[in-house]
């Protein structure tokens, strides 16, 4: 039974929600387009989102390709999500300006564009800063082999904690790689903490999957999901130095999102 779906913010889930009510939009306007005038605007328009969802992703790993380099398979694992949205209205302009060259549908397309890339934008502007207060560190975990691990031994430099369990799928996914990332030497410290199984069962998943448990942390309350407000997994908190919980991200991780995460962790002041 996997779960991405969480109490609190849903800042993954609405990007995307803007992206579909812009594409809506867009839709929308040139459909009337071609009704009243421009046809060949009408016509176009899905060939124009196609590529505009190319190119934003292209602009994505183009932008985070050192992310990328190691597996450039996941490139195509488009629902951890990452699209550059600039790159993306240049994708759909470019198109639109090929398939009707210069015309007055063209001006139509390029305002039916304009107005969905203005919404974006607006939409974006106005959605008030997400707090997400501090973290906490008085929860009791262990270590996958029942010793004691206390928190505050992160206090004072950022870290990063990821909630995971073996029966998630996508957690299954990501683990290998932010384990992998976690081993790195001088890296920000990641804490992968299983919520609420067995140790017997995280142990036994681990050998098979070969991960060690050098970053594993058992939270058997699942005091983390609890203090969170997470109802679902994975869920990843990326926390700055002064305690803050700088973002939360819901669902599977890509390389760059986790870079990203780390970046501003280290950055908040």
């Amino acid at each position: 039974m996997d779960s991405a779906i969480a109490i609190g913010p849903l800042m993954l889930a609405v990007d995307r929600g803007l992206a579909v009510l812009c594409i809506v939009v867009f839709l929308g306007l040139t459909t009337l387009a071609g009704r009243f005038r421009f046809p060949r605007v009408a016509a176009v328009a899905t060939s124009a989102i196609v590529a505009g969802l190319i190119t934003a992703r292209i602009g994505y790993v183009a932008a985070h390709w050192a992310s990328y380099a190691d597996s450039p398979l996941s490139i195509l694992a488009v629902w951890q999500g990452g699209f550059f949205p600039v790159a993306g209205l240049l994708g759909a302009a470019a198109i639109l300006a090929i398939r009707l060259g210069r015309s007055s549908a063209l001006a139509a397309g390029w305002g039916a564009l304009a107005v969905a890339g203005g919404l974006w934008f607006a939409l974006q502007a106005l959605i008030p800063p997400v707090t997400y207060g501090p973290f906490p560190y008085h929860l009791n975990l262990t270590t996958a082999s029942g010793a004691p691990l206390p928190l505050d031994r992160f206090r004072g430099r950022p870290f990063v904690v990821n909630l995971w369990a073996t029966w998630c799928g996508p957690c299954r996914r990501e683990l290998p790689m932010l384990d992998a990332v976690a081993s790195r030497t001088g890296e920000v410290p990641i804490l992968l903490a299983d919520q609420g199984e067995a140790p017997a069962t995280v142990s036994g998943f681990l050998n098979r999957e070969g991960i060690g448990a050098r970053h594993v942390a058992l939270d058997p309350d699942r005091g983390l999901s609890q203090a969170l407000k997470v109802a679902g997994y994975p869920a990843t908190a990326f926390v700055a130095a002064d305690g803050t919980i700088v973002q939360l991200q819901l669902g599977e991780l890509s390389r760059a999102a986790l870079a990203d995460g780390i970046d501003l962790a280290r950055k908040h002041r």
